[in-house]
């Protein structure tokens, strides 16, 4: 049974509103670590190679997990697993703000920022496309088809 054979307009409304929240929130958080990077750098002690790590780890988690992401969703579901990556975003994201000063700076934000990735690929893309075709119109999805590599676009 398909998602859109039982949910209403509100109900299609809410999630392609969850969809934009969890994709913007992926997109905004790399742009503003990227633009803080030396403010993060100078405030926490780290050395270059450490800020530099603590930005890629991100990318590379989201990298690394493009695939297995995207058939982990098929098989245990497309709402799960958005909703554990919104839970491990903002929780490893809570993790990075309370990044202590010090020798242990490096790993912690290096290791957290993994994890946001980690969260940042299991509520966002390839999931988002594809739940909301199944839960809404084609005409609502739009931005979704435009912007993703699918055969709809």
């Amino acid at each position: 049974m398909s998602v859109s054979s039982t949910t209403g307009g509100r109900s299609r409304s809410l999630i392609l509103a969850a969809m934009i929240f969890t994709v913007a929130m992926t997109f905004i958080d790399q742009t503003i670590v990227s633009i803080a990077a030396p403010t993060i750098q100078h405030d926490l002690g780290l050395s270059s190679s450490g800020m530099q790590w603590a930005v890629n780890s991100y990318l590379l988690a989201l990298a690394a997990l493009f695939a297995f992401g995207g058939r982990l969703a098929d098989t245990a579901g497309h709402r799960k697993m958005v909703v554990l990556g919104v839970i491990i975003f903002a929780g490893s994201s809570a993790l990075c703000g309370l990044t202590p000063r010090g020798g242990l700076a490096e790993t912690w934000i290096v290791a957290f920022r993994a994890v946001q990735g980690l969260g940042g690929r299991s509520c966002s893309r390839p999931r988002s496309p594809s739940w909301c075709r199944r839960s809404i119109s084609t005409r609502a999805a739009g931005p979704w088809r435009c912007s993703s590599a699918s055969p709809a676009a």
